[in-house]
C-alpha cells in the first residue's frame, strides 16, 4: 500500500517537496483530496544542532497545506509537517524552511506558474 501511495502523490507532488516529506496518507475530504506529508528524518537535522549536539526530535511546526492541480475535477491539497528538533537536554527548537510557492500564494511554484499564466492569480 505504501508504494502504490508514493507512486500515485508522485503524479500531484513536485520532487522537489518529495525529496523533503513523505508521504503519510491520501484521502478525500467534502470533495477535496488531501495528500499528508511529514518531513523526512534522514539527513533533515537542521546542520545547527549537528554543530551543538546530539539532535533530538520534539514534535512538529504547525502544518502548512498548498494547493497544486486539480484531479478528476477535484482540488487538491497537499499538507506539510516540518519536524521540531532541539539538542539534546535543551527546550530550544529548530526546524528546517522551505520555499515551495511563489511569493504571495498558497500554490506549489508550478501550478502558481500555471494560474498567473492564464491570469487567475
Amino acid at each position: 500500500m505504501e508504494e502504490l501511495l508514493h507512486s500515485f502523490s508522485k503524479l500531484f507532488v513536485p520532487e522537489e517537496i518529495l525529496a523533503h516529506f513523505e508521504v503519510k496518507s491520501l484521502r478525500e475530504v467534502d470533495g477535496v483530496i488531501l495528500i499528508e506529508m511529514d518531513e523526512k528524518i534522514e539527513g533533515h537535522v537542521p546542520k545547527i544542532i549537528l554543530r551543538e549536539g546530539k539532535a533530538v526530535l520534539s514534535g512538529y511546526c504547525n502544518p502548512k497545506e498548498i494547493q497544486t492541480y486539480p484531479a478528476q475535477g477535484k482540488e487538491v491539497f497537499i499538507k506539510l509537517r516540518r519536524r521540531k528538533w532541539k539538542v539534546k537536554g535543551t527546550t530550544k527548537s529548530y526546524s528546517n524552511s522551505y520555499s515551495f510557492t511563489k511569493e504571495g500564494m498558497k500554490a506549489t511554484d508550478q501550478f502558481g506558474s500555471f494560474l498567473k499564466e492564464i491570469g487567475r492569480e
